[in-house]
């Protein structure tokens, strides 16, 4: 998943909610995730990312280091034979 500002824009943190539909469907929270964001043509990691959560039925809130960027991403991993989703994603910064 991947958000493009139209401007540079200073980002200090997100919140994640994910979408898992438990017995009924394939969808789950992942196992695990973190944030991108992309530095000329290079894409790093945040640094001081605190508690990429995974929980489910809230607001994943994930609070770094700010940076200066004009792409934010999130590279998840999937938990094995399930799917995943975001319902909201929101970003924490100045516009």
């Amino acid at each position: 998943m991947q958000y493009d500002f139209k401007q540079p824009r200073k980002v200090s943190g997100v919140q994640v909610y994910w979408f898992d539909d438990t017995g009924v469907g394939g969808c789950r929270v992942p196992k695990a995730w973190r944030a991108l964001y992309k530095d000329g043509e290079q894409w790093k990691e945040v640094a001081n990312a605190g508690g990429c959560g995974v929980d489910k039925d809230k607001f994943n809130q994930t609070k770094f280091d700010p940076v200066q960027t004009t792409s934010l991403r999130l590279e998840v991993q999937l938990q094995d034979e399930f799917s995943g989703g975001i319902l909201e994603w929101l970003v924490d910064g100045e516009k």
